[in-house]
């Protein structure tokens, strides 16, 4: 009877490891489509802002115009949408294209998807579709393939192959994810610390666009340009195009 228990409990044990290991398999697997950096040598780092459009980026914007910097803007469809009825949210979208900056797409509620590739891929769509008309409105024509795209809180799974496939998406953009999204228990050192420790050749940053990022934007800024750095974005129109120096990488 003892040697029965021993038997089915060691097979329930090897089920929950094969379980286990099934899991992490589907979802904490990597790609050679999930990109963190340029491939370069050089001084050269990425400065984006998740999450907007909203009227925070007002300030960011104002900031990266005063030190000449082009970033990109991954942005939710849901956010977007708003372009034709909200002035102010206009007013953000013209802006970042106008002043030479990258719109990129965040999805389009902002949620996590792994069990929901349709969901996904019909969000993504329809976010392109909504990046495309504001680039058109401001007389520029882009394709989808030109379009990056960042999953939100950083996703990776091994669904998004196909969802991959299925859109022809040539990359995931990540990057290194600091807590600016959290500013009331980070605080502006902590953010900075953050984002210096992590600094090397080619370096995409995530960032937020918070009311608070004007807390810390100029000074990490004035920082990265006194330790010789330069700035890329997904802007193909402009010399700060990322393709400049170097292919995507993990």
């Amino acid at each position: 009877m003892l040697r029965k228990k021993i038997i089915i409990g060691n097979m329930i044990t090897w089920c929950l490891l094969l379980l286990a290991t099934i899991i992490l398999n589907i979802f904490m697997t990597t790609s050679n489509y999930e990109v963190n950096r340029i491939n370069t040598k050089q001084k050269i780092v990425m400065l984006t802002f998740d999450d907007g459009p909203t009227v925070a980026d007002e300030k960011i914007l104002d900031i990266l115009k005063q030190e000449n910097i082009k970033a990109t803007f991954f942005q939710t469809g849901k956010n977007i949408a708003r372009y034709d009825s909200e002035p102010t949210i206009k007013h953000v979208l013209d802006r970042i294209i106008n002043e030479g900056h990258a719109i990129g797409n965040h999805s389009y509620f902002h949620q996590k998807y792994m069990t929901k590739q349709k969901t996904l891929i019909n969000e993504l769509q329809a976010t392109n579709n909504l990046i495309k008309k504001v680039y058109k409105a401001n007389n520029i024509s882009i394709s989808d393939i030109n379009i990056p795209i960042r999953m939100p809180y950083l996703q990776y799974y091994r669904g998004l192959d196909y969802v991959q496939k299925k859109l022809n998406i040539p990359y995931w953009i990540r990057g290194y994810l600091g807590t600016d999204y959290d500013e009331e228990k980070a605080g502006k050192d902590l953010i900075l610390k953050q984002y210096k420790s992590h600094l090397k050749p080619g370096i995409i940053f995530v960032a937020h666009t918070r009311a608070y990022a004007q807390s810390w934007l100029k000074d990490l800024i004035v920082w990265l340009k006194q330790q010789g750095y330069q700035f890329a974005s997904f802007n193909q129109n402009n010399a700060s195009y990322y393709g400049n120096y170097g292919n995507l990488v993990n």
